[in-house]
């Protein structure tokens, strides 16, 4: 089982006539939902609102047959975010964390990682960044580490988690703590303006991870192992938007890995192996591109 650890988001999505459709959303849930769905056993460690937009969410997770044992259910609002969608198919976001119901986890009771039962934990987007649920989350996966492997995806969102410096610093801390990342070269360019991006993964990789996979969007994607570099180009589509294609690549690359057995700790020398690395990223990159061929979150 994976246990993916975040927010959901109910995403604004500008629809024909000026108006905004909101979509069930947010970095770690669309990952979960997309294993589910794919028959990959997932569960969600997160929360959801007592509203109308938090009983939506609740019934995605059904839908998709995401594991709800540590999702939990709040009287507070849903988070909100405005996606501003550009010419070219990419969005910016506008967010309303502010009292929300995804990132009250303290004294929160987590899932333990026993490796009999759990193959990862993936962590990452705003949950990792804002407080209370930052701290609580980075306390548990350093100690889950040590049991199960990590994956990380920081999905950087400036305009929600704050000053551009201390977030590369907490980002680089969480980067140490992840056995796999995931990064977009946008992500990237906003932590390390006029920086190469191999140049980072080299940084990155000295960290701690085994492999870091940066997505280039309609480029393809490239990962970064001590032993190898392997790039894989995108397939071609028509481009709807790219909302939630970052979260199907994730899910794709995991679920890959997952189910051909190469996630566990005792396995990691397998990712040194070209081969296996590019079989993942041509799964994750084929999921990448049907989401974008939808309008927001598939």
């Amino acid at each position: 089982m994976i246990l993916v650890a975040g927010e959901n988001v109910i995403d604004l999505v500008p629809a024909p006539g000026g108006q905004l459709r909101p979509t069930c959303g947010g970095g770690p849930a669309n990952i979960a939902v997309a294993l589910a769905r794919r028959g990959v056993p997932t569960a969600l460690v997160g929360a959801v609102g007592g509203d109308h937009f938090g009983r939506r969410v609740w019934r995605r997770h059904i839908a998709a047959g995401v594991r709800r044992d540590w999702i939990l259910r709040t009287d507070r609002p849903s988070t909100l975010g405005l996606a501003v969608v550009s010419e070219d198919g990419s969005a910016a976001y506008d967010y309303w964390t502010a009292g929300t119901a995804d990132f009250a986890w303290e004294h929160r009771a987590l899932p333990a990682p026993d490796p009999a039962v759990v193959d990862l934990i993936h962590f990452g987007s705003l949950a990792a960044y804002l407080e209370p649920s930052a701290r609580a989350i980075e306390h548990w996966i350093n100690r889950a580490r040590r049991a199960v492997p990590i994956s990380f995806d920081p999905n950087i969102r400036l305009s929600a988690m704050g000053d551009r410096a201390k977030v590369l610093e907490r980002t680089e801390r969480l980067v140490g703590l992840a056995t796999l990342v995931r990064v977009s070269e946008r992500d990237l360019a906003q932590l390390y303006p006029g920086t190469a991006v191999d140049e980072i993964a080299r940084k990155w990789l000295e960290a701690g991870p085994e492999l870091v996979v940066v997505t280039l969007g309609d480029a393809g994607s490239v990962a970064f192992h001590r032993n190898h570099v392997t790039q894989m180009t995108a397939p071609a589509v028509d481009l709807v938007d790219s909302i939630g294609a970052g979260d199907a690549f994730t899910s794709g690359l995991l679920g890959w890995l997952t189910s051909a057995g190469w996630m566990r700790l005792d396995r990691l020398p397998a990712w040194g192996n070209r081969s296996v690395v590019a079989a993942a990223l041509r799964y994750a990159s084929q999921l990448a591109a049907q989401a974008c061929t939808v309008p927001g979150a598939p």
